[in-house]
């Protein structure tokens, strides 16, 4: 059924504003920010879009086989192993070029939307390109600054704030601002005993936690990136007395290079590579 909780939250509150006005959005690109109950939130979303204007027997019967996963008009895609597929792609423009079976709606969530290689995304942008008036994307992230430029300017934006701060994601926060704080201040003397302390921690055959890690990196590399362009004033950007310090050996071109360097090794996890030389490779690349 309805989340209930969510009534109190205001970025719901004008989501379900915009269904009464009939303002609904072909895209929504969700910032999920790291909150548990981003998927509730957008399911919550997608049962009153689905549910307008029907009653509530029929209300309670399509929220139930929402929630079994069993409404033909809701499609779920999310990383095959570490990534989305561009078949996975092709085969819902295929699915939702038929007519719908029920419903008003057709529409699709795409979770952890930048797990796509660029020609996923391409495949994906396509898509978002023409849209249909019936159907309704909702695309989730955890990393929004990975998402293709012309991706996020086609959906409306929608971020949730982070409801509580796990410990463990605060052990991991620590070991990436760690890494960040060597390279910026030995550079490529890191190699000598941080890619040791990265796999005592994360495990050389943890593919999936190595991606959260270059990830996490991307991230704060980009809050640098921001830092620079504000002129170092005070701006919104966590963790902003942590990273203020590396500007003064960093400009914007650096950063970005630094960035590039990151997305490569990511990428190229995807594939059979050795992890522990991937890493090696990394810090010598952005620890110059």
């Amino acid at each position: 059924m309805f989340n209930e909780s969510l009534k109190h939250d205001n970025v719901y509150n004008l989501l379900i504003n915009e269904i009464k006005s009939n303002r609904i959005s072909h895209a929504y690109l969700i910032d999920e920010n790291n909150n548990r109950l981003s998927y509730d939130f957008v399911l919550s979303f997608i049962k009153e879009i689905l549910c307008l204007n029907v009653n509530e027997e029929e209300k309670s019967i399509i929220c139930k086989r929402i929630d079994d996963g069993n409404y033909p008009e809701l499609k779920v895609i999310k990383p095959d192993g570490l990534l989305i597929k561009k078949q996975q792609i092709l085969d819902l423009q295929k699915e939702f070029s038929m007519s719908a079976f029920e419903g008003k709606k057709r529409i699709y969530i795409i979770r952890d939307c930048e797990k796509m290689r660029p020609e996923t995304a391409n495949s994906m942008l396509k898509f978002l390109e023409e849209p249909e008036s019936d159907i309704v994307a909702f695309l989730m992230t955890n990393n929004i600054n990975n998402i293709l430029p012309t991706i996020v300017s086609r959906c409306q934006i929608i971020r949730l704030g982070n409801d509580v701060v796990n410990d463990d994601d605060s052990e991991f926060d620590e070991l990436v601002f760690n890494f960040v704080n060597n390279i910026e201040s030995i550079g490529k003397k890191t190699i000598l005993y941080e890619n040791k302390l990265i796999f005592n921690e994360i495990g050389l055959k943890n593919r999936e936690l190595l991606v959260k890690f270059f990830d996490k990196l991307v991230d704060i590399y980009y809050d640098i990136m921001k830092i620079i362009i504000s002129m170092k004033k005070d701006v919104s950007i966590r963790n902003y007395d942590k990273l203020v310090k590396y500007c003064d050996n960093n400009d914007i071109n650096k950063i970005l290079n630094k960035i590039s360097y990151i997305v490569d090794a990511k990428d190229a996890i995807m594939y059979n590579v050795n992890c522990n030389l991937l890493v090696d490779s990394l810090i010598l690349n952005i620890g110059g």
